[in-house]
C-alpha cells in the first residue's frame, strides 16, 4: 500500500514531531511511506490536488487545535474524489470527544500516542480483515481505549529529530525536541493533565541526541516537555551540557517556575548564558479560589521571587494568564495581569480560555456557566463572572498586548505611561490600546498602530504623548518614514537644534542631507530626538537633547 504521512502546520518553520516518529516506527515492510507537510495558509484545492495526484491508498493526518477546520475540509474533498482511500487521524484534538469524524470521511481514529497502533491498523488494512485494536477507534471497533507507546520502545528506533530529508533546511525550522512525557500537574483545563504519569528518556538517550544537536545546522530548539524542571536534578544535567556545548543553539524550555530547585535556578542566575535560553512560565492567574478551582497548586510568593530572580539574571521569559477561568471576574483578572505586567517579562500573553475536549473543565461547563465555541479553537464567549462584553474588551486588550508590548514597537512609551503615573493599570492601559486598536481596518501601514496609541489616550498631554512614541517609532528605521501625528519643530528651532548638533561633533554635512528632528522624551523630560540616517541606508544614529539644547545624550536602545 502506498501511505501518506501528513499534517498542515501552523507556519512553516514549524515540523511535525509525531510524523516523524510514527515514520521512523515504520515496519520494514512498509516500502512506500511518505511523510510530507503542508502549512494552514495553503490552498486547500491545491493540496486536495496535490495529494490526489499521487494516488495515496491511506492517508493519516496529524491533528490539533489550530488545523482540524482546515483538515476536515481536506478529508471531505479527498473522500469525493477518490472514495477508496482509507483516511486515518490521530492527535491530540482526536483523542476525546471525536466519534462523530467517522461520519464525515474519516475511517479510523488514532487515540493516543500512535507509534504502533496506526502501524497495527495499516497491517491490519492489509489482511483485509476487522478486529479490535488498542488505541484505534473504528465504527465496527468503537475503542476508546488511549494507547502508552513504552519509550523505551522509542528509543530503540532511528531517531526522528536528524532524518535525511530534513537536513537541507535544519537552520531555518524549529527543532522540537521531547526528553519526557506526560505532567505531573492536574490543571483541570490542560490536556497534559489526563497523563499525570511523566515518562522519561533515559539520561543516557538524550544526551546522545544533545551530542548530534551540537555538531548540527539548527539553531532553535523547543522542547515539548510539558514540565523540563519535573526532574530537578536531570534537568540541570541536562541544561547544563545544552550550556557548554551546544553553542550555536538557544533553547525553549517550559518550566513550573516556582517549583524550580535553587540548583536550576542559581544555574540559570550564574551560568547559563543569557541569550540562549528562553523560558515559558504559565502563570494563568494569582486569584487563589481561581488556581484552587482548577487544581493548580500555586506558590504565588515563590513565583514572584523566581521570576524576579531571573529577570535580574536577563534570562527571557514569556509568562502567560487565561482569562475566563472559574471565580475570576473582570476586576480580579485585572489584578492579576497588573500583578503579572509589574514583574516585567520580556514577552506577556493574555489569552482566553479554551475549553478542550477532554479536560475537566470542560466536563464542568454547566456548573461554571461557560458558554464557548462549539468549534475549534473552542474559545470561551461568557462566563458566570464575565459577560460577553467583558470578553470581548479583554480579547482587545490581548491583542494591544501583542501588537504594542510583545513586538517591542511601543515598549518604551508603555514603561513611561506607568513609571510616571499617567496610567496607575496595566491592564486599563492595553484595554484602552486594545479597544482603538480594534477599529482599524486591516491591512493598515505602520503609522496608523502610533495614531491610534495617540487616539486610546485623549487624557493624556498629546505633545508628550507624541515625543514618547517617536522614541518607538524611529527606533529601528533605516530611511525616513511617514510622520504620525502633526507636532513638528518650526523653522527658527530646527536652525538652533542644527547648531547645537554641530557644536557636539555632528557635520554639517549630515545635518543638511541626513537629518530628521521632532521632540523626544528621555529621562522623563521633554527635548528633542535628532535622527541622522546612513546614505546607504544601513545604520542610524540617534540623538537627544533638552529644550536648553545644551545637554545631549546618544540614543543607544
Amino acid at each position: 500500500m502506498k501511505i501518506l504521512l501528513t499534517t498542515l502546520n501552523a507556519k512553516y518553520i514549524h515540523k511535525n514531531l509525531a510524523l516523524r516518529w510514527i515514520y521512523q516506527a515504520r515496519p520494514q515492510t512498509q516500502q512506500h511511506v511518505i511523510l510530507k507537510e503542508y502549512t494552514i495558509k495553503d490552498d486547500i484545492p491545491s493540496i486536495k490536488k496535490d495529494i490526489l495526484q499521487q494516488e495515496y491508498d491511506i492517508i493519516c493526518f496529524s491533528v490539533y487545535i489550530w488545523n482540524i477546520e482546515y483538515i476536515k475540509e481536506l478529508i471531505q474533498a479527498l473522500k469525493q474524489s477518490q472514495p477508496s482511500v482509507k483516511i486515518l487521524v490521530g492527535g491530540p484534538e482526536v483523542s476525546y470527544e471525536s466519534e462523530d469524524l467517522l461520519e464525515c470521511g474519516v475511517d479510523a481514529i488514532s487515540i493516543g500516542e500512535g507509534e504502533q497502533s496506526v502501524w497495527e491498523y495499516i497491517e491490519m488494512l492489509e489482511q483485509n480483515r476487522s478486529y479490535e485494536i488498542s488505541g484505534i477507534c473504528t465504527r465496527q471497533h468503537p475503542n476508546r481505549d488511549k494507547r502508552i507507546t513504552p519509550l523505551s520502545y522509542l528509543e530503540q528506533l532511528d531517531d526522528p529529530y536528524f532524518m535525511e530529508a530534513d537536513a537541507s533546511d535544519m537552520d531555518k525550522r524549529y527543532l522540537y525536541l521531547e526528553t519526557s512525557r506526560g505532567c505531573p500537574y492536574g490543571c483541570e483545563y490542560c490536556l497534559s493533565s489526563c497523563d499525570r504519569n511523566v515518562r522519561l528518556f533515559s539520561l543516557p538517550y538524550v544526551m546522545k541526541l544533545l551530542e548530534k544537536l551540537k555538531y548540527s545546522s539548527v539553531t532553535q530548539v523547543k522542547l515539548l516537555d510539558r514540565t523540563f524542571n519535573s526532574a530537578p536534578k536531570r534537568a540541570l544535567t541536562i541544561a547544563r551540557y545544552m550550556n557548554e556545548h551546544c553553542r550555536k543553539q538557544s533553547f525553549q524550555l517550559e518550566v513550573v517556575a516556582e517549583a524550580l530547585s535553587e540548583d536550576l535556578l542559581q544555574f540559570f542566575e550564574h551560568e547559563a548564558d543569557s541569550k540562549r535560553f528562553r523560558l515559558e512560565i504559565g502563570v494563568q492567574s494569582f486569584h487563589e479560589p481561581t488556581l484552587k478551582s482548577v487544581g493548580r497548586m500555586q506558590n504565588n510568593k515563590r513565583l514572584r521571587e523566581v521570576i524576579a530572580r531571573l529577570k535580574k539574571a536577563n534570562i527571557t521569559m514569556h509568562v502567560d494568564l487565561i482569562a475566563g477561568l472559574p471565580y475570576e471576574d473582570k476586576a480580579t483578572f485585572r489584578q492579576s495581569f497588573d500583578q503579572l505586567f509589574a514583574l516585567a517579562a520580556d514577552e506577556c500573553q493574555l489569552g482566553l480560555l479554551k475549553l478542550l475536549k477532554g479536560t475537566r473543565l470542560k466536563q464542568k461547563a454547566d456548573q461554571y456557566g461557560f458558554v464557548f465555541e462549539a468549534h475549534a479553537p473552542y474559545t470561551i464567549q461568557e462566563t458566570a463572572w464575565l459577560t460577553k462584553e467583558e470578553l470581548q474588551d479583554i480579547a482587545s486588550c490581548a491583542q494591544a498586548v501583542e501588537k504594542y508590548w510583545n513586538s517591542g514597537k511601543c515598549r518604551y512609551t508603555v514603561n513611561e505611561l506607568l513609571s510616571l503615573g499617567y496610567q496607575s493599570s496595566a491592564f486599563q492601559l492595553f484595554e484602552a490600546l486594545g479597544k482603538e486598536y480594534r477599529k482599524l481596518k486591516h491591512p493598515y501601514a505602520p503609522q496608523q498602530l502610533f495614531q491610534a496609541f495617540m487616539q486610546a489616550m485623549p487624557e493624556i498631554d498629546q505633545l508628550y504623548l507624541a515625543a514618547m512614541l517617536n522614541i518607538d517609532y524611529y527606533r529601528n528605521v533605516k530611511q525616513r518614514p511617514a510622520h504620525f501625528h502633526s507636532y513638528k519643530l518650526n523653522h527658527e528651532l530646527r536652525f538652533q537644534l542644527k547648531e547645537a548638533a554641530k557644536q557636539y561633533g555632528i557635520s554639517a554635512y549630515s545635518l543638511d542631507h541626513y537629518s530628521m528632528m521632532g521632540y523626544g522624551w528621555i529621562d522623563h523630560t521633554l527635548g528633542y530626538q535628532l535622527i541622522i540616517f546612513d546614505r546607504l541606508q544601513q545604520e542610524t544614529k540617534r540623538y537627544w537633547c533638552d529644550t536648553t539644547l545644551k545637554n545631549w545624550k546618544e540614543i543607544l536602545e
